[in-house]
């Protein structure tokens, strides 16, 4: 589970473009990496609701 959590993580900070926040394109770039990790449309929404609360992103 931590090593999900770590690649997760990685994956966040690589990807995500500047100023993604309310940016639907911008999002989906950042959701379309998690699918690549996750492999389930239900669980990236659910994780990404997390990640957008979370500042540091």
């Amino acid at each position: 589970m931590l090593e999900l959590a770590i690649r997760i993580d990685e994956t966040v900070k690589y990807t995500r473009p500047d100023g993604w926040r309310g940016v639907q394109a911008k999002e989906n770039v950042i959701k379309a990496a998690l699918y690549g990790i996750l492999q389930d449309v239900a669980e990236v929404e659910r994780i990404f609701l997390i990640i957008e609360k979370q500042k540091e992103y």
